[in-house]
């Protein structure tokens, strides 16, 4: 019923377009299904002639059953109808037609029904048909032993070619498949070209010299051989030759001449087409050879003959669609691919922590005498002051062991203190002494120096513990990687076949993988020579639609020197930054340092750094501190661990060199617009919605100060909407003063360029009371992928 009503609102749609322009326009959708009804009725007609076992002809009925209700089913009855008139006559063929309309009525009653999508409905109506209409007949003549066993074995041939051929057309009713050939769609493709080679084989010319259908077989067979190789070549030329045998009713004489002619054309296949015809028509020749007491088939030498003419005259690319067809899935190359790229991640991890050692290398140098013992201070002061007192050898070599005691006992409480008095002494020693108060004050210098070298180790122990958590740290990370490396990766082997029968039909060679990475997404990796083809915007759009998802290049310049293409799953939003800066007035090089850069994941990162100060110093420490974090965070590395890892390499390498930088990292994700900020003492990051602005700050301290525990970043989270903006600045712009009139521009912004926005604030941040430092202002706006 549902297939009545909907034939009847096409036709109304289409009377009202004829009353309302005058003409009727057929749409691609309505060319593609007159198409198929017309495939469908050739097929019912020219299947209806393929007779075996001296009368039975099964075929046009299986094609009326896996057409089903509808246009297609109607069309495939409308052609067996015509055919079995035609070629079995009227009396035997009504009682074909008489069964393909109880086939087709069946059908169309039980359309809506849950049991007819079931694989063998069709195919048990269509031989119960096939059995009510042949047993009248069959009753007539009664029931011989040899047409029992013909007629049992033409109700299996008609619900086996029914499931069969419904397999066949099985690409243009489910559109999840992409169209592709799974193995039981080649076998029934083979089925129904076997099916069709009995009915052409009545055909012949030149007085039945040459028969059509076995040239046609020969044809097949040969480009199956040559293009896909031993295995389908041969399976080719049985299945070609069994119709062959069974339209002839004779021995399996074709079944072992193509398949064998098959087998050796595989063989063959490397040598060129010259050699894959030659040994095509010697095996043949052969074959015809061993059949020399049962009567030689020289027909099938000249159908062999003419063949491989035309087989020599097609050009090669009228070939490719029989590889394409035949390409085979292997899983294992998947997992390979998967386990490469892993193993990439690991290099560009190890490789990011070797820069770390290096810069820490070189910026360490060797430690200096241990000199922050207490008892040192009374010896620096006393060769200070007493060198040329006359009481020296009393004090130091006669009476050592009072004076000793003297400053020992003075020792505690000078430390307690942080300084020394006259009462911390003995009277004995402090009255003796003739210049007390010279000792006292160069022991309170020695005492300071001292307090000040503890605090320094005290430091330099702590940033040394920072650099051990970080290598725990770094065997976390690689840790985390040997696991992902360890885990196989989700590949796809339909979208990996469709590319791989892709590539075989434009004539290139090569290895085509398809997997999921960690977060869900399509990749695709081609390798091989000659791939330059594949990087026109023409074949992109090609594979975005193969692999059903949109598709960009990555790992441009590492594939062209490995010969290989990757490609990524698109991202359904892009961001957009414009940038404007000016340095301190006075100053050649600017303290602030930017970058971004997206990942093959969608995620992109946005940095910006404000070294100390301004100068070459201030920008040599934020240039060193984006260096690091982009290769940190380009090997896969969380954001978190690499900020956290730079401020301890940061605050190490500020022993002898000094100085320190903010950290603003932005992190977004492409694909769900989610954003993170990491803060590390940088100037407030702003967020526009509509005509809201939301203002992100940080209590942390810049990167380099604080190694100890309390040195992680301040991380804030939340989702952008297209149309959403985000500014970054540096403490130049908007500092700890007021920013209102920063925030009012941003809201009030009406135009579409994020570059304009930067200028403009930078040109407005003149004469604000920030205080005089370098300035640099990015904006991001973010939007959806055009398609």
């Amino acid at each position: 019923m549902a297939t009545k009503e909907k034939l009847k609102t096409r036709a109304a749609r289409a009377r009202e377009e004829m009353r309302d322009t005058g003409r009727l326009v057929l749409r691609a959708p309505a060319l593609v299904r007159t198409a198929e009804c017309v495939i469908r009725l050739l097929l019912g007609a020219m299947l209806s002639g393929a007779e075996i076992f001296g009368g039975c002809a099964p075929f046009g009925l299986a094609m009326v059953g896996a057409s089903g209700s509808g246009l297609d089913g109607f069309s495939a009855l409308l052609g067996a109808c015509f055919g079995y008139l035609s070629f079995q006559g009227f009396t035997q063929g009504l009682r074909y037609v008489a069964a393909a309309i109880l086939i087709f009525s069946v059908s169309f009653a039980f359309y809506d029904v849950k049991v007819y999508r079931s694989a063998w409905f069709m195919p048990a109506v269509s031989a119960a048909m096939n059995f009510v209409t042949g047993f009248v007949y069959l009753s007539k003549r009664g029931w011989l032993t040899v047409d029992t066993i013909f007629f049992a074995t033409e109700l299996i041939l008609t619900a086996g070619a029914v499931y069969f051929y419904r397999i066949v057309f099985s690409p243009w009713k489910r559109k999840e498949d992409g169209g592709e050939l799974t193995m039981r769609q080649m076998v029934s493709f083979l089925i129904l070209g076997g099916t069709v080679l009995i009915t052409m084989s009545k055909i012949t010319l030149f007085d039945g010299t040459i028969s059509l259908g076995r040239f046609s077989a020969a044809l097949a067979v040969m480009i199956a051989g040559y293009q896909c190789g031993i295995g389908v070549g041969a399976a080719t030329g049985v299945a070609a030759g069994l119709a062959m045998d069974v339209a002839a009713g004779g021995a399996p004489f074709y079944s072992m001449a193509f398949g064998f002619a098959g087998l050796i054309t595989g063989v063959f296949r490397r040598q060129g087409k010259l050699f894959a015809a030659l040994a095509y028509v010697i095996a043949n020749a052969v074959a015809v050879l061993w059949t020399w007491d049962n009567g030689l088939q020289i027909s099938i030498l000249y159908e062999v003959f003419i063949a491989s003419v035309i087989f020599m005259v097609l050009p090669q690319r009228a070939f490719r669609w029989a590889a394409a067809l035949s390409v085979p899935e292997r899983r294992r190359d998947t997992t390979a691919k998967a386990q490469e790229y892993l193993r990439e991640r690991l290099d560009g991890a190890a490789g990011a922590f070797r820069s770390l050692q290096e810069s820490l290398r070189q910026s360490l140098g060797s430690g200096g005498p241990n000199d922050n013992d207490a008892a040192a201070i009374f010896d620096r002061a006393a060769n200070r002051v007493c060198r040329k007192c006359a009481l020296q050898s009393a004090c130091w070599q006669r009476d050592y062991i009072t004076t000793f005691n003297a400053l020992n006992d003075a020792l505690p409480a000078m430390l307690d203190r942080g300084r020394g008095e006259p009462g911390d002494f003995p009277p004995h020693f402090s009255n003796r002494c003739l210049r007390f108060s010279a000792f006292l004050a160069a022991a309170n210098e020695e005492l300071v120096g001292l307090l000040y070298r503890r605090q320094y180790a005290a430091r330099l122990r702590d940033n040394r513990s920072a650099v051990c958590r970080e290598y725990g740290a770094l065997a976390e990370v690689l840790g985390t990687a040997a696991a992902e490396f360890g885990r196989e990766l989700v590949p796809d082997p339909v979208r990996e076949k469709r590319i791989r029968q892709h590539l075989t039909a434009l004539g290139l060679e090569g290895e085509a993988a398809a997997f999921y990475d960690q977060a869900g997404r399509l990749r695709v990796e081609i390798e091989g020579r000659g791939l330059d083809s594949l990087r026109t915007p023409e074949e992109l759009k090609k594979l975005s639609a193969l692999a059903g998802v949109p598709l960009r290049t990555a790992g441009e310049e590492e594939g062209k020197r490995l010969n290989k293409l990757v490609f990524a799953q698109a991202e359904p939003f892009m961001a957009v930054a414009g940038v404007a800066a000016r340095k301190k007035d006075g100053q050649t090089v600017s303290g602030d340092t930017g970058a971004w850069f997206k990942l093959d994941d969608g995620s992109l990162y946005v940095l910006l750094c404000d070294g100390m100060g301004s100068g070459p110093a201030a920008g040599e420490d934020s240039s060193l501190a984006v260096r690091l974090l982009e290769q940190f965070l380009r090997a896969g590395i969380p954001a978190e661990t690499a900020l956290r890892t730079i401020s301890s390499a940061l605050a190490l390498r500020g022993e002898s060199a000094g100085g320190f930088t903010t950290i603003d990292l932005l992190r977004l994700d492409l694909f769900t617009g989610s954003m993170w900020v990491y803060k590390y003492g940088a100037a407030p990051t702003y967020v526009r919605k509509g005509k809201a602005v939301t203002r992100i700050t940080g209590a942390s301290l810049p990167a380099g100060l604080s190694a100890g525990e309390g040195g992680s970043p301040d991380v804030t989270t939340l989702k952008l909407d297209p149309g959403d903006m985000v500014l970054l600045v540096s403490d130049g712009v908007a500092g700890g003063g007021e920013d209102q009139w920063l925030r009012d521009m941003f809201s009030g912004f009406e135009g579409d360029s994020p570059k304009d926005l930067a200028c403009a604030l930078i040109q407005e941040s003149d004469g604000k009371e920030v205080g005089p430092d370098d300035r640099t202002a990015l904006v991001l706006r973010f939007s959806r992928q055009e398609s």
